[in-house]
């Protein structure tokens, strides 16, 4: 009972330091618990979706219409399931909606509101679509000057990341989205509309031979695989990312915390050492008072996980709902609950907690109650080889003094280290990605990609393009002896619309030595300049070994370049043949032209997440902030605590208040700032070796350069928050009272 009170009245006594400690812990297992919880819904959602409305295994265009007969005699030669789909792409004020006609067997729509559309007037457009462009079931929307009713809400699952084209890299619901109608509406828009075939196997693979058969009746504009589609891919590896980070970040705060309970129990029996020796002396057990200084680190674990798992299990909802309105899937289920989450956010941070506390404790209790009682003895110390450069050996008093209480207190140095270090990344992590959305836009869009449009065909053209296009071709390789697939691209190599950019040097004169590939691709083949790769075409037997002739900034999609002569010889198309051109007129959508690629919508679609892009960059800087702020704020009031006979002693030597926060509070700027000058080109490092890890699977890397105004910005609010945790601590400093220099000496 009276350890017990003791225990009470410490933890009323020390209350800012326990709740912080307490606070850290809480932030780490709601991170972990709401993250977790988040993408196993997500994850469910999409098996379930995938599975249930049976997602496609692939699709492909033909060039000319297929009949029903010749599905059939595929489906029953490879046993897979083809179905053909018709879509339409109408301008919708400034938006585009891609109308589908509905389907039977594959890809089925997913309606959560109102009913399929029956009638000639009627469709049934995307949730996220509706919501961002106002729309309500029984509200009409004019489609190619016609008045169509909505009858509901629809959900496509091979368009869970709903994007127009397949090279595009972010979804902006505002300006795109998808839609259902009736057989009768599509009848109507045939001449205007596309076709694809879609395809469906049992175990998700494209059969042996199928593409050749299909490429002996017609030409395949396009053919992609469910793992090369981004509108189907890209969820999976927001997953796996998501994953990624919730074993990383939120194991880093919980090891922060956990040091931080070491480091008090340590300064707390170091406070009671003669309390600790008279219990043991009156006849306490050691373990008993193991178990008494445990009971912090189970209040402090307690309070920590059980408010985090209630906080992450209820912050987990909304941000399932955020991740579904972001990828366009159904809430098929609100809350799938895993109980293994919950083991391991309560369990390890409590095993955690206690195993290191108990380890700090026992050693702590070793000793004699007769030495425990003895007043502790001034331990001489030897000067370490810092103390003893001269140059730092000639200073003043406050100079000697403040590297001594620097350069003897290295687990606190280490600590402080790490926690700047980790708010510094963080911080970085924001501003370089928010920088390199930005400088990706300007450098593919407007320095690289110089065209406005891009006209793709439904067959190869032969004739003479109309003045002020530019001819190139477009097709699909394999690279020999690597799992990957590039876009190839056979260009003229003095076209006016790609100027291939490495370092501000173009790079076109270099195709007549080789090929030159975009950043995604060097880094999934993980080549580089003066390499050779070989291709292969899944059209013929063809092989083509190339030299890299260079490396350009192009940093969305894997892309290839070549002489266009010499990449039509290699797809055995005729030398002046091309399938698409480049233009800065915007063309007209005639029965030959397959697709149009305007490139302002994806520049304007890039402007307009970039409001979310601040947001989250503001959110990052606000978590790095709040981590910093307690980690400095708790460790200098445990250097004031420390350090309270020394504080007392300089007050009634004279020394004002700012004068003694100098001497003590300020000693670690030194380390602040050396773990920030670390942290930068760290910060750089890692995001970089991430998006090269995660590139196969994205398509897209972003630059990780680390700009002046971002390493600028990043001291300024890591040394405002260093100042703020100073500022904090000073009111205790304050009340340091004169008579503690006397207390100690009469210890």
């Amino acid at each position: 009972m009276i350890l017990k009170k003791s225990m009470i009245r410490t933890l009323k006594e020390k209350k800012f330091q326990y709740a912080g400690v307490s606070l850290l812990l809480l932030l780490a297992v709601t991170l972990y618990v709401s993250l977790s919880m988040a993408v196993t819904t997500l994850e469910e959602r999409n098996a379930r979706f995938t599975e249930d409305y049976k997602q496609e295994t692939f699709h492909f265009v033909p060039s000319e219409p297929v009949g029903s007969s010749k599905l059939q005699e595929w489906e029953e030669e490879f046993d897979v399931t083809l179905e053909a789909r018709s879509y339409y792409d109408a301008d919708v004020d400034d938006s585009v909606l891609r109308v589908f006609s509905q389907t039977e067997e594959i890809n089925l729509p997913y309606l959560s509101e109102g009913s399929n559309p029956t009638d000639g007037s009627e469709i049934a457009v995307s949730s996220v679509f509706a919501e961002k462009n106002d729309l309500h079931i029984g509200d009409e929307v004019e489609i190619s000057g016609e008045r169509m009713e909505v009858t509901g809400f629809v959900y496509l699952p091979d368009y869970i990341y709903m994007i127009e084209q397949l090279t595009d890299l972010i979804s902006d619901a505002e300006k795109f989205g998808i839609a259902i109608a009736s057989e009768r509406v599509m009848d109507q828009w045939s001449s205007r509309s596309q076709t694809e075939i879609t395809g469906w196997s049992s175990d998700g693979e494209v059969p042996d031979g199928f593409m050749e058969a299909v490429r002996a009746e017609t030409t395949i504009l396009q053919f992609v695989e469910a793992g090369d589609n981004p509108r189907i891919q890209f969820v999976d590896t927001e997953i796996e990312g998501a994953k990624s980070m919730n074993n990383t970040l939120p194991l880093f705060i919980l090891a922060l915390a956990a040091a931080m309970v070491l480091l008090l129990m340590r300064r707390r029996i170091e406070m009671q050492r003669k309390e600790i020796g008279t219990l043991l002396a009156l006849g306490y057990r050691r373990n008993e008072l193991l178990r008494h200084y445990l009971g912090y680190a189970w209040v402090i674990g307690l309070s920590g996980t059980v408010l985090g798992l209630a906080a992450g299990a209820g912050l987990s909802v909304p941000l399932s709902n955020l991740y579904a309105n972001y990828f366009n899937l159904p809430a098929l289920s609100m809350f799938d609950f895993n109980p293994m989450v919950l083991v391991i956010g309560l369990i390890i941070p409590l095993v955690l907690m206690l195993s290191l506390t108990a380890w700090g404790i026992h050693r702590a209790l070793k000793v004699e109650p007769l030495t425990l009682l003895r007043p502790k003895e001034v331990t001489v110390g030897r000067k370490s080889w810092l103390e003893r450069l001269p140059l730092l050996n000639k200073g003043s008093f406050i100079q000697r003094f403040r590297l001594r209480l620097l350069v003897r207190n290295k687990a606190r140095s280490l600590y402080i280290f790490l926690g700047v270090m980790f708010s510094t990344v963080l911080l970085l992590f924001g501003f370089i990605t928010f920088n390199s959305m930005d400088q990706l836009v300007e450098t593919t869009y407007e320095d690289i990609m110089t065209y406005d449009y891009a006209v793709y065909y439904q067959s190869l053209q032969t004739e003479e393009p109309a003045d002020g296009s530019d001819p190139f071709t477009v097709g699909e390789v394999n690279v020999k002896g690597q799992d990957a697939k590039l876009t190839g691209y056979g260009i003229e190599t003095g076209t006016p619309y790609i100027h291939l950019l490495s370092d501000e040097e173009k790079l076109n004169s270099e195709l007549k030595e080789g090929a030159v590939l975009s950043t995604p691709a060097a880094a999934v083949l993980g080549v580089g300049a003066g390499e050779d790769i070989t291709l292969t075409n899944s059209l013929n037997d063809e092989e083509m070994t190339v030299q890299v002739a260079g490396v350009a900034d192009v940093y969305i999609g894997s892309q290839i370049y070549l002489p266009r002569e010499a990449f039509n010889e290699f797809l055995g198309y005729p030398g002046d043949a091309y399938s698409a051109v480049w233009q800065s007129e915007e063309p007209k959508r005639g029965a030959d032209v397959y697709q149009i690629e305007d490139k302002q919508k994806v520049i304007d679609s890039f402007e307009a997440t970039s409001g979310a892009t601040r947001s989250s960059v503001i959110g990052m800087a606000v978590f790095a902030v709040v981590i910093s702020v307690i980690v400095l704020t708790l460790l200098t009031n445990l250097i004031v605590e420390e350090n309270s006979p020394s504080i007392s002693l300089f007050k009634v030597m004279g020394y004002h208040n700012s004068e003694v926060s100098k001497l003590v509070l300020s000693v670690y700027t030194p380390v602040v700032m050396l773990s920030y000058l670390i942290s930068i080109p760290l910060a750089g490092l890692t995001l970089g070796q991430l998006m090269n890890s995660l590139v196969e699977q994205t398509g897209f890397i972003l630059p990780t350069d680390v700009s002046l105004w971002m390493a600028a910005t990043g001291f300024v609010v890591i040394m405002l928050t260093y100042a703020l945790s100073i500022a904090l601590s000073k009111r205790k400093l304050k009340q340091v009272s004169l008579q503690e220099a006397l207390k100690k000496q009469q210890d």
